[in-house]
């Protein structure tokens, strides 16, 4: 087996995605983490400066969806095919569109402002996307964004929702059945769930 060393802040953030497929691959990776104050240090040893970064066996990987895409193929949880592999990539990069979208309510330093930011963020986009989600589930009939099987899609759903609902309660998923049933199951895996009860702590 290769040995993994993933290269993240300490937070979940762009790098859980692939923490969430290693898990529920079962395969075992060191799952390194710094604090901000430790970035500058580190910043030059990395593929264009940025993270998070895979290394397999002292090789490196950057770009979050490159990695998490890498992983899942290697892992049997990208698709049965390639039309199920492009649905998933195509529902990964949704939610790496939605990360974007919150980030400037996240930087955001005013208090007030920040909380006008997230309310239009959730009542904007997010509800936007949920009802399209929402469709596409209930016309897939299975339970799965993608096919009959787990896929790194439902992680990245998983992954990304399950911290909305965390930071702001369930409300926004009153109308989203089959979105709230797809975050349980994922959220029910044995391997997932094992890995959230032991991760770090951190706010996102």
């Amino acid at each position: 087996m290769p040995v993994y060393k993933l290269h993240y802040f300490n937070l979940r953030g762009r790098a859980e995605l692939a923490r969430l497929i290693m898990s529920q691959a079962g395969v075992e990776f060191e799952d390194v983490r710094f604090e901000r104050t430790e970035w500058p240090a580190l910043k030059a040893t990395m593929p264009f400066g940025q993270v998070p970064v895979l290394e397999v066996d002292g090789q490196m990987l950057a770009q979050s969806n490159t990695i998490s895409r890498y992983l899942a193929r290697k892992h049997g949880l990208a698709g049965k095919d390639e039309w199920e592999q492009g649905l998933a990539d195509m529902y990964a990069d949704n939610i790496g569109d939605l990360m974007t979208g919150m980030r400037p309510a996240f930087l955001e330093k005013d208090a007030e402002k920040q909380k006008e930011l997230y309310e239009k963020f959730m009542t904007e986009t997010i509800a936007t996307h949920v009802a399209i989600v929402e469709k596409q589930l209930e016309k897939n009939g299975t339970g799965h964004l993608v096919g009959k099987e787990l896929t790194w899609a439902d992680l990245a759903y998983y992954g990304f929702f399950s911290f909305l609902v965390e930071k702001f309660g369930e409300d926004f998923l009153k109308d989203a059945s089959h979105l709230k049933s797809l975050i349980a199951l994922v959220e029910e895996l044995p391997n997932i769930k094992k890995w959230v009860e032991s991760r770090p702590k951190t706010e996102i």
